[in-house]
């Protein structure tokens, strides 16, 4: 993607630090920095209180503290946006930790929260966007999702602009997840043989060459006797990707959808990430609490299923995929 700035004509903190930023935040006054802290959700307790520190200073010395800040000028793109917009812009910036995107908050000078703009930094963060963009065109004409505000291309690249959802991001119970999960399902249901989501990942193998998992596949295939539903899949379905807007749960960040999904791997995927990035967990012990909260019969099987899609997705970005690997001859072992 061709090298753009994001800033506005604004003053920016860099948190956790100028080196290493996760966000760069609007602080011109107190009012544009409440909602740009919006921007920063930290799951960590450490991480958490440190922007609980960091805010209230920002808030409460907002005069004093611009002398940690960098003041930015107005970039070709937000003067872009500004005339598609009809609206003048202050921007608050996220980098994603793959570094295949930034994300854009974008507010009025009023401090009002407008939504959230995708942009592409890379051809992995190209081909997220334009697979949200798909996602929502699909979701939102269903009315599972909201269709989003612009989907434009800016210098031939594609990027997405969202509505805010304006609720609180953290941990949910089961039946908040189950409630979710019932808006992707769909009406047929396959056996793994002839499911879709199945055969996509067996030509993802044959094309990859990993004969070992093909023959996973095909082994698991003849043994399964149960039926599973054809779904929307998240792909990326985890705490941080759902928002708590008053009483409703609304999930966001389709960019790992796929239209012909397996039932269960949405649920799996939700507390591996729990079990692994959140609590610790490691090897058997986060295969037994993924298990322990889904207890369904052929849990084994689509466990095994799960962690082959990972790989092959780790493959297509050029990720690590020795700990999925490690899993799977775990619960190999016990089928």
């Amino acid at each position: 993607m061709k090298d753009i700035n994001f800033f506005s004509s604004n003053s920016y903190i860099y948190l956790p630090s100028k080196k290493n930023p996760k966000v760069a935040l609007v602080v011109d006054s107190s009012e544009l920095a409440i909602s740009a802290f919006n921007l920063y959700n930290p799951f960590s307790s450490k991480a958490k209180k440190f922007k609980s520190v960091v805010k209230f200073l920002v808030l409460r010395l907002n005069t004093l503290f611009k002398i940690f800040t960098k003041k930015k000028t107005k970039s070709e793109f937000i003067v872009y946006l500004e005339k598609e917009l009809s609206e003048s812009l202050v921007s608050s910036l996220y980098f994603a930790t793959a570094k295949d995107k930034v994300v854009l908050q974008m507010q009025s000078k009023e401090a009002k929260i407008l939504g959230y703009l995708k942009y592409p930094l890379n051809e992995i963060g190209l081909k997220h966007i334009k697979n949200e963009i798909r996602a929502y065109k699909i979701l939102s004409n269903l009315d599972i999702v909201d269709g989003y505000i612009l989907s434009k291309e800016y210098k031939q690249t594609p990027f997405l602009f969202l509505k805010e959802l304006d609720g609180s991001i953290g941990n949910i119970d089961y039946n908040h997840v189950e409630t979710i999960l019932k808006k992707f399902k769909r009406d047929d249901c396959f056996l793994l043989s002839t499911h879709p989501r199945t055969i996509q990942m067996k030509n993802l193998l044959q094309k990859n060459g990993m004969q070992k998992y093909l023959l996973m596949i095909e082994k698991i295939c003849k043994n399964s006797m149960k039926e599973y539903s054809l779904v929307y899949e998240h792909g990326d379905f985890a705490p941080w990707n759902i928002v708590k807007v008053e009483d409703n749960y609304i999930p966001f960040d389709f960019e790992y959808f796929v239209e012909d999904g397996l039932e269960y791997f949405d649920i799996i995927k939700y507390y591996y990430q729990i079990g692994r990035l959140l609590e610790g967990k490691e090897n058997r012990e986060l295969l037994d609490f993924i298990e322990q909260n889904i207890p369904i019969a052929e849990i084994k099987y689509i466990v095994v299923l799960f962690l082959i899609k990972e790989i092959v997705l780790h493959i297509e970005e050029n990720r690590s995929y020795k700990l999925e690997e490690n899993l799977i001859d775990l619960v190999w072992e016990k089928i």
